[in-house]
């Protein structure tokens, strides 16, 4: 089960959680190949992706005035899992090689990466790392197993980590919150490492709150950016993903899509008013859009 909800973020909730009529998408690529893990620049002008179109996973950048996608990165090995810095000027991300997973950043202008962590001297791979609003620290996961995965912060000027959680379970899918106050993550902590639930780190006290409580997996989620709602994903095994929203307090649940192959990995765009999904189509996986404004 590790692996499906980590390629997802890569049974239905009850009738009076779903949506009246989930909205409809347009989609913005169309490739033989996956194109995932998609999201917006800090200005709304593009999107940063992973595609495996050439073979090997590279980094894409996607212009939504005129259409073009033009290549970041393109090697032999691995390039994962794009974020934005929130200056919008540079990008981090995951290189796979012979050692393991490292994190890179990358200067859009200047076209030049640089190394920020390596596995060997993590003990373990980095993943799905974020920077904060403020750009001065990353979180990120770090496995050691394939179900042992904490959540960490790494301050960028004093080179330091910090561990929020380090115990026996996997914890997922950092997402920081508008303010830099909170995280949100998926984690298994209370479920016997079977279900995904997602919580919300309080940074301030170190306290969880947990905003799912239901029997299947509930993963991938997304701050709004007035930080007031959560995108997230939910599905059990073998059965189709689909897409929530609920509130930042985990109340009034509401289905966003409703397809027969499945959406995942939510991202909102910066006036919250879309959301990008992968989406899973014509046998691949294509990054769409939800207007969020036409419900």
């Amino acid at each position: 089960m590790m692996k499906y909800s980590l390629l997802i973020c890569t049974l239905l909730l009850p009738v009076l959680l779903i949506s009246q009529s989930p909205l409809s998408e347009t989609c913005l690529t169309n490739h033989p190949g996956n194109d995932r893990y998609g999201s917006y620049s800090p200005d709304g002008k593009s999107i940063i992706f992973e595609t495996d179109r050439h073979g090997s996973w590279d980094i894409y950048l996607l212009d939504l005035t005129s259409g073009e996608q033009r290549p970041i990165t393109f090697s032999p090995q691995n390039e994962r899992r794009p974020s934005w810095h929130p200056s919008g000027r540079s990008i981090i991300f995951e290189i796979e090689n012979n050692e393991g997973i490292d994190l890179y950043e990358h200067d859009l202008f200047i076209g030049l990466s640089k190394k920020l962590l390596r596995e060997p001297q993590l003990g373990g791979s980095p993943m799905f790392a974020r920077y904060a609003p403020s750009g001065k620290f990353l979180a990120y996961s770090l496995q050691k197993s394939e179900d042992r995965i904490s959540v960490r912060i790494y301050d960028l000027e004093k080179k330091k980590h910090l561990t929020l959680s380090d115990n026996d379970f996997r914890n997922v899918y950092p997402m920081w919150s508008p303010d830099g106050n909170y995280l949100l993550l998926f984690s298994r902590k209370d479920t016997r490492n079977e279900d995904d639930e997602i919580y919300r780190i309080n940074l301030k006290n170190g306290k969880w709150k947990r905003l799912t409580r239901w029997p299947q997996h509930n993963f991938c989620p997304a701050w709004s950016p007035d930080g007031e709602q959560i995108a997230y994903v939910t599905s059990m095994e073998d059965i189709r993903p689909e897409i929530y929203i609920m509130n930042k307090n985990g109340r009034k649940k509401k289905r966003i899509t409703r397809n027969e192959d499945g959406d995942t990995l939510p991202m909102w765009s910066p006036d919250g008013q879309k959301l990008l999904i992968t989406a899973f189509r014509n046998g691949n996986f294509e990054l769409c859009e939800i207007d969020l404004t036409l419900e």
